[in-house]
């Protein structure tokens, strides 16, 4: 394959690594592109992961000496913070450090709604770094993700048969993570620099409260579910 541009897919078995990924192998006009995996370990993914990419290569974001050998090569990238690492300065800092003396021609990083009004998440952090590194950009800034109830809420669905979520009577818009893939491959992958620098708020077409979502699981699944409103401390308690 005489390849043009090299991809790197962080989270790439995450949902929504996996999604851009998957849309990736299937798009038809990115033959000369090859896809790669930056996973932890590279040697289970490939045993186990749902598509197989155009190569892995250990990328694991509490070990800085991965970052050089993850990037060689490397034109483009998605970065997605593994949710369990939410120090900026220690984890991500040093990554960015690192794609700044690259040749890197665009970073897609996988953020959050809202998050330009939200200085304390680890992702609005993430976002200043890339910004003041003068790296081109794009970052995508999802709702809440439709797949979260089969899997963040699955078993309270499952075992108890209700949505327990202090969340109040507020609107949601959720959003499925293939769509969200989908708008990430279509990035990575464009010719022209109309993406780049820019923030894309990502969101479903309609807004639900929880209230409405337990009515429709209701009618799907054929037995009552209920949304649970419970206060802050008895949510965190009971999780």
């Amino acid at each position: 394959m005489n390849v043009s541009e090299r991809i790197l897919i962080s989270g790439a078995t995450g949902n929504v690594g996996l999604e851009t990924l998957r849309e990736l192998m299937q798009r038809p006009d990115t033959p000369s592109v090859e896809i790669i995996a930056g996973v932890q370990d590279p040697e289970q993914a490939r045993k186990t992961i749902a598509v197989q990419p155009d190569g892995f290569v250990k990328l694991d974001f509490t070990d800085a000496a991965t970052f050089g050998p993850a990037l060689k090569g490397v034109s483009r990238l998605l970065l997605v913070r593994p949710p369990q690492l939410a120090d900026v300065d220690k984890y991500f800092k040093p990554f960015i450090d690192v794609v700044k003396q690259k040749p890197i021609r665009q970073i897609v990083f996988l953020s959050l709604q809202g998050v330009e009004n939200n200085a304390l998440t680890p992702h609005y952090k993430i976002e200043k770094l890339i910004v003041e590194a003068g790296i081109p950009y794009t970052f995508l800034r999802p709702s809440f993700f439709m797949q979260n109830l089969s899997t963040t809420h699955r078993d309270e669905i499952r075992l108890r048969n209700e949505i327990f979520v202090p969340a109040g009577n507020g609107q949601t818009s959720f959003v499925d993570v293939r769509d969200i893939g989908a708008v990430a491959a279509l990035v990575l992958t464009s010719n022209g620099d109309e993406h780049l620098n820019k923030g894309y708020e990502l969101t479903g077409s309609e807004a639900l409260t929880y209230g409405e979502v337990a009515e429709l699981l209701t009618k799907v699944l054929g037995r009552a579910i209920t949304y649970r409103n419970p206060s802050v401390p008895r949510f965190i308690w009971q999780k």
